[in-house]
């Protein structure tokens, strides 16, 4: 990995301007739904919308997909971490945002458990066994499983799947779990992340062909778990930067309150997520996939977006740190097209029309990027922090490292340098960006 030089080094929560979690960008209804649940259950606001915005992206699945351009269109999946320390009520917000959407998987896991009864006992009875099929297990909820489990389940469940953690860690601790040569599981994922087709060809195993896959994955996770299992090689893949953080700032355990949630807010959550989940096409194992257009004040703001992003990438050093700008620019759209279905469904403005991505939800969406950006150099800044930069250097490497000043010239350099190994293996040292920063010919500054 290379050094993240440029933006990091310009950033610190003391100076860096703190982004807040931009609530308007959701309609009333559902600011005043978090109002209520944050005041009756003390959660935090931020991990709240968080779990809402990946409920609603669940409850879309492959329902609805934007069509950017001819042979370019996005799902709206997405990979949630609520990042805290324990103790702050981080997966309360993904129990309580989540649970219609279990509550109608389990619906669905009980109409399975029916018919596989029944499929049981006239396969005993050897009657008419020919036409007899063995049950599908239809689902949108998938939980503790194998990579392998995964695949089959998509395989069946067109419409997509939500992966609940309230640990993330026990998701990323099992990858490759099952596996005695290692390997494949985290490939899978980024690659199932793009929603682009998978084709299984294993021993033993039925041939798979899962036409755009849809998952989606949320889970609480400690920053000292963050560092263990999203750092290093997980930056290298690019799986940390396929993760929408939200890790709020100095959260405050608090006095329990004595209000409860109103029935009000309950009952309209759920409404609003049964009114776009269409269970009926879940348990047939169908797929109908409705087209959304961007209309051209959307993409003006995405390609504004498109601009800044493109410098920053540009002008940065560090390949990490493009990571995080290449997959929040993947993100734009799928945001957009969360938030747009989520305005409809919500009828915050008579003029929408549902089959067209307006200028007003890109704009939103633009801001929930912003915020996701903050928090990402946040987390990123977390991971640098607890990084050996020199640990994959033998000791005289080490050695030369630290006796040499914060900066120095060529010379300067060489002369302390060349008392442990040659000038080829100084300069060989001195070229990686992840130690060193050449300020202008013949002078560098140590990066740590």
């Amino acid at each position: 990995m290379n050094s993240m030089d440029t933006k990091l080094k310009n950033f610190s929560e003391e100076e860096y301007k703190i982004v807040p979690f931009p609530e308007e960008v959701f309609p009333k209804e559902i600011r005043d739904i978090v109002n209520d649940y944050a005041r009756a259950l003390n959660i935090n606001k931020d991990y709240a919308y968080g779990a809402i915005l990946f409920s609603f992206s669940a409850a879309i699945g492959t329902s609805y997909i934007l069509r950017v351009k001819k042979g370019w269109e996005e799902m709206g999946n997405l990979f949630i971490a609520l990042v805290g320390k324990p103790g702050i009520n981080k997966s309360s917000p993904i129990s309580i945002f989540t649970k219609v959407l279990e509550t109608l998987d389990g619906a669905l896991n009980d109409d399975y458990q029916t018919k596989m009864k029944e499929y049981r006992e006239r396969k005993a009875s050897k009657d008419d066994t020919i036409h007899l099929e063995e049950p599908i297990r239809r689902q949108i909820v998938i939980k503790d499983t194998t990579q392998e489990a995964l695949l089959q389940a998509l395989y069946h469940n067109p419409n997509g799947l939500a992966g609940i953690y309230d640990e993330l860690g026990s998701f990323l601790k099992s990858f490759n779990k099952y596996r005695p040569g290692g390997g494949g599981d985290e490939e899978l994922i980024l690659s199932i992340f793009s929603g682009k087709s998978i084709s299984i060809n294993r021993k033993n195993v039925e041939p798979l062909l899962i036409p755009n896959p849809f998952f989606n994955l949320i889970g609480s996770i400690q920053p000292q778990v963050l560092i263990n299992l999203m750092g290093s090689n997980r930056v290298d893949n690019g799986l940390t930067h396929r993760f929408l953080f939200i890790y709020p700032q100095d959260i405050k355990r608090e006095d329990l309150s004595d209000d409860d949630v109103s029935s009000e807010s309950e009952e309209l959550y759920d409404l609003l997520i049964k009114s776009i989940i269409k269970p009926k096409e879940i348990l047939l194992g169908s797929r109908q996939t409705r087209k959304i257009a961007l209309s051209k004040g959307a993409m003006d703001v995405y390609k504004g977006f498109r601009r800044g992003i493109n410098e920053i990438m540009n002008n940065e050093k560090s390949e990490a740190i493009c990571g995080i700008y290449a997959k929040l620019d993947t993100y734009f759209f799928r945001i957009a097209l969360v938030i747009h279905l989520i305005r409809v469904n919500c009828r915050e403005d008579e003029n929408l029309s549902l089959l067209e991505v307006s200028r007003c939800s890109a704009l939103r969406a633009e801001k929930l990027i912003n915020y996701f950006e903050y928090m990402a150099l946040r987390v990123f800044k977390l991971l640098e922090k607890h990084r050996d930069p020199l640990a994959s250097y033998p000791l005289d490497h080490k050695k030369i490292y630290y006796s040499l000043p914060a900066q120095f010239t060529t010379s300067d350099g060489l002369e302390v340098a060349l008392r442990m190994v040659s000038r080829r293996t100084f300069f060989t040292m001195l070229s990686d960006e992840y130690l060193f920063v050449k300020l202008k010919h013949g002078i560098y500054e140590k990066v740590w």
